[in-house]
């Protein structure tokens, strides 16, 4: 009978970060700086040679973050029981990002990134800290297609402030650097690297002067690679076409009046007056002066053969100018070439007709339609994105424990519906005054308070009934004031013995 062995493993070791190799990481230069898989210079072109890209890039930009921000407390339960230490934490995140930047807001910041992460995948924003490493300022970088970065250095201990605790974490930064005119050299940590740079070298070193220690870099880009490549990549081969079919209408138009034709010539040829003539007329074709002007062909006749022993007759001379406009395609300026690859690049946006100026198809109901469906599937998650992106990256430091930030959404409701559902409902006596105020104030364009007066968060039909309120109530809707509190509790006794009576 064979023996086994056995044996007691009392721990397991496993690697402490993960091992796996970026794609893009395959190959790289000098101090190990990666070259991107696509021109940034050429892709940044192609918005300004695109007809449709920046409708899309400005609809992303705009609609994800252009409606602003608000701050909010995590708990909605604890708004009102606001202590000083958490109005203090308010105020300390308002402030922070009212002053981001000096000369632009802080929403402003963020669309020129989103602009630059559309156009060409990478967005760019420097940051910078104060002596408690907190983000003071952010300033966006001007030239996407000047930034390298380098492959992933050793893993470092990484501290994550998340829910009130720091976590421990194992984390592999990348090296960002900015070249100038292929000699100016400017080094760049990414964003949530601890330690000391110098901006010189790319070198870290912690003896590194403070006016050479380096700033970093919150890299916002399209996918997960060193560089981001931008969402509408397939689709570059039809946006070049519509730019090279875009210069051909053009030469068509400014050329003016040269028509693709064949000129026949029966029992003769063109005399060299006429030929001189019509090699000037190809070569003159082009500008509005040339245009319908005409064109004179003369042409000398063969002889004809002998007939029945009769000296030679002059064959009859016949110019035709056959049109060839037919012969070319029937799409041949390229309307629906054009319009189809439109409709390729919005696919890769996801963007319906509507957000990028096409709207002459929609009715109202359609409209609110594509709205609440991009909505759903296209802005909403990107605004959830970019901000835990702020509440958890950018503003770690703070430490905040009661207030975090979001990216307001819009108000895609209807009023009027609204309020016909709510008409509705209030005839069977089912809402309350103080719930029909928002809705007022928004139709009448400003904000109205709701009415201290409990009874106003009654229904009407309870109310008709005869439902009261508890005096503890009404005296606290009185705001603990004798003389308001006498007056609410005399009205609620007289509507008492009116419904009595």
């Amino acid at each position: 009978m064979q023996k086994v062995k056995a044996r007691v493993i009392t721990g397991i070791k496993k690697a402490e970060t993960p091992t796996a190799k970026g794609a893009d990481e395959k190959q790289y230069t000098i101090a190990d700086v990666l070259e991107p898989k696509y021109s940034i210079i050429k892709l940044l072109e192609m918005k300004e040679m695109s007809t449709i890209l920046p409708q899309c890039v400005e609809a992303y930009k705009q609609n994800i973050v252009g409606f602003g921000y608000q701050l909010r407390y995590k708990n909605d339960e604890t708004k009102d029981k606001e202590t000083a230490e958490m109005a203090a934490e308010w105020n300390r995140v308002e402030n922070a990002l009212k002053y981001m930047h000096m000369e632009k807001s802080f929403i402003d910041v963020l669309k020129e990134a989103i602009d630059d992460r559309e156009a060409c995948g990478n967005g760019y924003i420097e940051v910078i800290r104060n002596g408690k490493r907190e983000v003071v300022e952010l300033e966006k970088i001007e030239d996407p297609a000047s930034i390298r970065t380098t492959k992933k250095g050793p893993a470092i201990n990484t501290v994550y402030y998340r829910d009130g605790q720091n976590f421990n974490r194992k984390k592999k930064f990348r090296r960002y650097v900015q070249i100038v005119n292929g000699s100016k050299v400017v080094w760049f940590k990414e964003f949530g690297d601890s330690r000391i740079m110098d901006l010189r070298t790319g070198v870290f070193d912690d003896k590194t002067p403070d006016e050479f220690q380096a700033n970093e870099i919150l890299h916002l880009k399209t996918g997960s690679g060193a560089y981001g490549i931008p969402r509408w990549i397939s689709a570059l081969m039809d946006m070049y076409g519509s730019r090279n079919a875009s210069e051909l209408n053009y030469r068509y138009f400014k050329q003016g009046r040269h028509l693709p034709a064949a000129i026949l010539i029966k029992n003769g040829r063109l005399t060299e007056d006429s030929e001189a003539a019509l090699s000037e007329y190809v070569s003159s074709v082009e500008g509005q002066e040339n245009a319908h002007k005409f064109l004179l062909l003369e042409a000398e006749a063969l002889e004809a053969e002998p007939s029945l022993g009769f000296e030679k007759d002059k064959a009859s001379v016949d110019i035709e100018i056959k049109p060839l406009a037919e012969m070319l395609q029937r799409d041949g300026l390229f309307v629906n070439y054009d319009d189809t690859n439109r409709k390729k690049v919005q696919s890769h946006f996801r963007l319906p007709d509507i957000y990028v100026g096409y709207s002459k198809d929609y009715n109202r109901a359609t409209a609110d339609t594509a709205m609440i469906i991009t909505e759903q599937q296209v802005f909403i998650p990107e605004r959830k994105t970019l901000a835990f992106l702020i509440n958890n990256l950018l503003l770690a430091d703070y430490e905040l424990k009661y207030v975090m930030v979001e990216l307001r959404n819009p108000d895609i409701s209807n009023p009027e519906d609204v309020a016909k559902i709510l008409s509705a409902v209030n005839d069977i006596g089912a809402v309350a005054i103080n719930d029909t105020r928002e809705l007022l104030g928004n139709i009448l364009g400003k904000q109205l308070e709701n009415f201290d007066d409990e009874r106003a968060n009654l229904p009407t039909a309870l109310l008709n009934q005869g439902a009261t309120v508890p005096e503890e109530k009404l005296l606290k809707s009185a705001g603990k004031n004798e003389k308001i509190y006498t007056v609410l509790k005399d009205l609620r006794d007289l509507l008492e013995e009116q419904r009595s009576g």
